[in-house]
């Protein structure tokens, strides 16, 4: 009588406990991957915003070269008379524009901020010290906080400079 010959039918528990930890490791990289998109989507979102933001506030500034310094610290009254197109002077104008550009970039940039000042050492500073020297040209300086790099050599803190061309 020949010996009984085993075959073997389907895997064994080693050979799946090791596929299902190769499988693992492999969704573990691609739910990294997407969450790195993510967050590289989230941070250039932002960056556009500011860039947008800054651009269009220093047109406006560029094409009212006479109030252009009101737009420096400005301080918007209570009375508002900037409605419609009577009423407004200079200083109102430049104060509600300014008032208004500062709440949208609050309300959609993370710890957004922003301001208009003359510096001539415009590429520094951030949210909590604007670093403007009052000499130099004018600027438009736009702040705000990357959430997923709080942990970075800059605290997260990023900064857009429009310069005013005149």
């Amino acid at each position: 009588m020949k010996g009984r010959q085993i075959r073997q039918l389907g895997f064994s528990l080693i050979e799946l406990s090791i596929a299902s930890a190769i499988f693992s490791m492999g969704l573990a990289g691609v739910s990294l991957m997407l969450l790195t998109a993510i967050m590289g989507t989230a941070e250039a979102g932002h960056q556009t915003i500011a860039a947008n933001s800054a651009g269009s506030l220093a047109e406006f500034i560029a094409l009212n070269t006479d109030a252009a310094p009101h737009f420096i610290n400005p301080e918007l009254p209570e009375n508002n008379a900037c409605v419609g197109l009577t009423g407004c002077t200079e200083p109102v104008m430049a104060a509600s524009e300014v008032v208004n550009w500062q709440r949208e970039l609050a309300a959609e940039l993370p710890n957004g901020s922003g301001l208009v000042c003359r510096d001539s050492t415009p590429d520094d500073g951030h949210g909590l010290n604007h670093a403007c020297d009052g000499n130099g040209g004018l600027v438009v300086k736009v702040f705000w906080l990357e959430p997923f790099r709080v942990d970075a050599q800059d605290d997260g803190r990023r900064r857009l400079v429009a310069r005013i061309p005149f």
